[in-house]
């Protein structure tokens, strides 16, 4: 019998991954570890996930069949919870999405993952430690198409800590777990679900509709996004928990060739399903071009709230990414026969017909993008500019005295 130790199970993933699991009915044991002040607390926050997949009563019903460990991920070698003992696999999927706090998120990314494989190096049973990584290892200079064997690299530059912690993690695993049975899987963009749309959560979404209202394409317009939906995502990771075997120690999550996204294809297929907003011709732009998205910002938004400056500044993180124009591979997955991913052209239109406003979206995602505050509602300031990029290299020398912060969810 197998027994999972999930982490960011409160997660969009995580919760995709366990309303998935907990459906198929089968006699796997789930054990979550989550923040919590007691196991009826962290089951609520289990519950209030699951919430976002079905209704009320059967979330409240699907947590009931899931063990809680009271406790943090980023202390996992300290928790000496006799349940823990008896897990076969991990599947470790929280982290700090951060953009831009960089000694919080080194020190949740990092170093609670090297926490975690501590605690999982004294389970006796354990067969397998997948680790959820991401494809945006790549930092901002990959090429065109991208293997799982080009990365980490340490000299790779990168465009957010976010993804420099993502890398050294996975170098440090590399280095100092080696008896560890640890697979890493890099998911590409995630963004929407095939048949609830926006329902479980509108993450990055709002970021492919402001640039369709906008009419601003960084790069070129037949320039491609590697996207795919979050309940493929945890489908596949479902599914290689359950393989007894996998032929590879890293695998991308992602598009690929026959799935990836191409803004003009995009346009075409908004066309379809929001006529209103049809014919849609974007415009191409530089994405270190702030002034021309400062004025089609400010014309199309407005910058009266500080939502909204947060929104902008979000944006500009978020152009220079599509403007790399890179598609992960994903050949290793189809060889071993996992579905292939659906292409967000066929399901974009499920997403809009969920959606709100798109800067309500927008503040879904507020705390990733927040450092240390809240943005006022009643005032508009300057939009900060972006941080410089950094080395990974820079991120790993960085001493635990240094490392100091608050962990998010």
């Amino acid at each position: 019998m197998s027994r999972i130790l999930l982490t960011g199970a409160t997660g969009l993933i995580g919760g995709a991954v366990l309303h998935r699991a907990l459906a198929m009915k089968t006699d796997t044991e789930w054990v979550c570890l989550v923040r919590a002040s007691d196991e009826e607390a962290g089951r609520q926050r289990i519950a209030a996930r699951l919430g976002r997949f079905t209704n009320a009563l059967n979330a409240q019903r699907l947590a009931q069949r899931v063990e809680i460990v009271a406790g943090d991920f980023t202390h996992a070698d300290t928790i000496a919870d006799p349940r823990l003992d008896a897990v076969t696999q991990v599947l470790h999927l929280a982290a700090d999405t951060s953009w831009w706090a960089q000694e919080k998120v080194h020190r949740t990314n990092h170093d609670g993952t090297l926490a975690l494989a501590r605690r999982a190096a004294r389970m006796p049973r354990l067969d397998r430690f997948l680790h959820v990584s991401t494809a945006m290892i790549c930092g901002g200079q990959p090429p065109a198409t991208v293997d799982e064997t080009r990365y980490p690299d340490a000299e790779a530059i990168h465009l957010v800590p976010y993804s420099a912690s993502k890398a050294a993690a996975e170098m440090s695993l590399a280095s100092h777990f080696a008896d560890l049975p640890l697979v890493v899987v890099r998911p590409s963009i995630v963004l929407g679900h095939t048949t609830l749309g926006a329902r479980p959560g509108s993450s990055i979404l709002w970021v492919i509709r402001a640039c369709d209202r906008l009419r601003l394409v960084a790069g070129s317009r037949d320039g491609t996004v590697d996207i795919v939906p979050t309940d493929w995502v945890a489908d596949t990771l479902v599914e290689m928990l359950a393989r007894p075997a996998l032929a590879h120690r890293t695998y991308h999550l992602s598009a690929g060739m026959l799935s990836r996204t191409r803004w003009s294809e995009l346009g075409r297929t908004l066309d379809r399903v929001d006529p209103a907003e049809s014919p849609r011709h974007y415009e191409e732009f530089s994405a270190r071009d702030r002034a021309t998205l400062h004025r089609r910002f400010t014309e199309v938004f407005g910058m009266d709230e500080a939502i909204k400056v947060a929104m902008f500044r979000a944006l500009q993180a978020y152009y220079r990414f599509c403007e790399l124009d890179v598609t992960f591979d994903n050949t290793r997955l189809l060889a071993e026969g996992f579905a292939p991913p659906p292409a967000l052209s066929e399901y974009i239109g499920r997403c809009i017909e969920t959606s709100g406003e798109i800067v309500d979206q927008f503040r879904e995602d507020f705390g990733q993008f927040a450092v240390g505050s809240t943005p006022r509602r009643d005032a508009a300031r300057p939009a900060p500019a972006l941080p410089e990029t950094m080395p990974a290299r820079e991120i790993n020398t960085r001493s635990p005295s240094q490392r100091r912060g608050s962990i998010s969810s």
